[in-house]
């Protein structure tokens, strides 16, 4: 694969026109912010925007200053361009990068921040490429990280996606989208099983109704066996991910395991890009970036198991308000507290919150366990539900 390496800093890097006006910071600094994003031929210089160095100059900016901790990358189309981008944001941002290495001129990268992962060489690599035709010789690219900084180690797969376009009125490209999510849906039951992973990209479709003609989605498969998509949420909304279309096109969807992590409706798409770069659709890209937010503490922070066969030693400053409690609960602890969880006597997590107040409405009776988790440590009491 063509990996990131600082030799790149010897390479000549854009000059010329600038970009001064200030983008927004879009990521969280406590969250899992991951996002996705099409950069309209970016380094070719027959196709998309005309200016090659504006167009360049802009999409740095943008990517260096909504500072997303995981950003896909689709239709990247010059390596000189991809590896002059992937150098100067490794110095000014510490991101490492992978892109796809097949013939195809339009591929897909990955930008991930060095601090706070690595990745798993050996299940990093372009999967599918035997559905090379629906997936329109741009078979998705699988990128394996392993989380980095916290008091555990975790594993995420990111499988970045360029769908096949509706490129004519025929029904032709629908139908090689809808036979490319029925291999994808395949690959992830049989290859990911019981594994974290997100799919990402230009899905060059929408998840209520298709773009052609009004049709079922061809994500119907993925709907139907109630996988997550965040992005979803803006097609209920009514947004759009393409500048000259009204759909939403650029989706992220996410393993069943991955459910708990995700922060319901922090779904975004950056429809307003064009308030901060003049032309936005013309000189930089014809989508918008599309991102979501995930519990990042969950991921890095380990729980200490809560057994029944073991002895818990309650701390009494956690102070439950009732105890035993029916409906709710409200949780107080002088230290700042970060998030709660309520486990079972297995050590199960039955949800986990940042909020005080415990909505215990749809838990079963019995006795749990409270877990808070602070800067200073991890508190456990017990808790009786009637």
């Amino acid at each position: 694969m063509y990996k990131f390496s600082l030799l790149i800093l010897s390479c000549v890097f854009y000059t010329g026109k600038t970009f001064s006006q200030t983008i927004p910071k879009l990521s969280n600094d406590t969250l899992l912010d991951i996002a996705c994003w099409n950069v309209e031929w970016f380094g070719d210089t027959q196709y998309g925007p005309t200016d090659e160095t504006l167009q360049y100059n802009n999409i740095k900016a943008m990517m260096l200053q909504t500072d997303f901790d995981i950003l896909a990358m689709e239709e990247i189309s010059n390596i000189t361009t991809y590896n002059n981008l992937s150098a100067e944001t490794a110095v000014a941002a510490k991101y490492d990068t992978y892109i796809s290495t097949f013939s195809a001129t339009q591929k897909m990268g990955l930008y991930w921040k060095k601090s706070m992962f690595e990745v798993v060489g050996v299940n990093t690599l372009n999967i599918l490429t035997n559905e090379n035709y629906n997936f329109a010789t741009r078979p998705p690219l699988q990128v394996c990280l392993k989380t980095k900084g916290g008091t555990k180690t975790d594993t995420l797969y990111v499988i970045v996606l360029h769908m096949k376009a509706q490129t004519d009125n025929t029904i032709t490209p629908y139908t090689r989208r809808k036979g490319a999510a029925d291999a994808l849906k395949t690959y992830i039951e049989q290859s990911l099983e019981n594994k974290k992973y997100v799919i990402v990209g230009d899905w060059n479709d929408d998840l209520s109704v298709s773009i052609y003609n009004g049709m079922t989605t061809p994500y119907l498969n993925f709907l139907n066996a109630e996988y997550t998509f965040p992005s979803k949420e803006l097609t209920t909304a009514g947004k759009k991910s393409f500048v000259r279309g009204t759909a939403m096109i650029d989706h992220i969807m996410q393993s069943k395991t991955l459910d708990s992590f995700y922060y319901k409706n922090t779904a975004q798409v950056f429809d307003i890009a064009a308030n901060y770069i003049s032309d936005y659709g013309n000189t930089t890209t014809d989508h918008y970036p599309v991102y979501a937010f995930y519990n990042w503490k969950k991921l890095t922070t380990y729980i200490p198991s809560a057994g029944i066969n073991q002895e818990v030693v309650a701390d009494h400053q956690i102070q439950l308000y009732p105890n035993p409690a029916k409906e709710t609960v409200k949780v107080t602890y002088p230290e700042k507290i970060n998030e709660i969880l309520l486990c079972d006597l297995s050590g199960k997590v039955i949800f986990q919150t940042t909020s005080a107040s415990l909505d215990l409405s749809m838990v079963r009776k019995g006795f749990y366990f409270v877990w808070v988790l602070t800067d200073k440590g991890n508190k456990v009491t017990k808790l009786i539900i009637e």
